[in-house]
């Protein structure tokens, strides 16, 4: 038993999993704290990668693939974790940040131009050429109450404020449709 940040991402390299199994492999290293990581998401092409580095680091009993989940499973997956940790190179509107501020999920997203504009004040960035970034902000996120519930707020925020600026709510609508579509070609 233990935490665990949540990363729902089909298995793609851009999608860069790597980059936690190299941050969880140095919070291991450095930390008493336990620590892990869900993945949800199907296979297309990198989940054999990602599973080998996931022996590698020796982290098979900290990281869990469930593959691809239901919307009641990831709503849980969600509402149980310690925080959404997104370290995508692409974007910039992404859902599952916009589902976390929903839920009341603490966010770390990238720190790259169009990905932080999407979250505003609301996430802690992060260095996507260092994952000892990474370590950093789940450290702090970790040992202030006071920080995770100013994350939760802001997130709610940057939420409602999406929502409620129509020609935003219009680009949501328009990536919650073209989703929709393209996982009609799931199972």
């Amino acid at each position: 038993d233990c935490n665990y940040i949540f990363y729902p991402a089909q298995f793609w390299a851009h999608k860069n999993h790597i980059y936690i199994l190299k941050a969880l492999n140095i919070f291991q290293n450095e930390n008493s704290t336990s620590l892990g990581a869900i993945f949800s998401g199907s296979d297309q092409g990198n989940l054999s990668y990602i599973k080998d580095m996931t022996k590698k680091f020796n982290l098979e009993k900290k990281v869990i693939f469930t593959g691809f989940v239901s919307n009641e499973e990831i709503k849980d997956l969600y509402l149980q974790s310690f925080a959404l940790v997104m370290p995508t190179y692409f974007g910039p509107t992404n859902m599952p940040p916009l589902e976390a501020f929903k839920l009341n999920v603490p966010v770390m997203y990238p720190d790259l131009p169009g990905l932080k504009d999407q979250v505003s004040d609301a996430a802690l960035l992060l260095d996507l050429n260092e994952p000892h970034s990474l370590v950093l902000n789940l450290k702090k996120l970790l040992n202030s109450n006071e920080l995770r519930n100013s994350l939760i707020n802001k997130g709610k925020e940057r939420y409602n404020e999406i929502v409620s600026n129509n020609n935003n709510y219009n680009v949501l609508k328009k990536i919650i449709n073209d989703f929709k579509s393209r996982r009609d070609c799931w199972k």
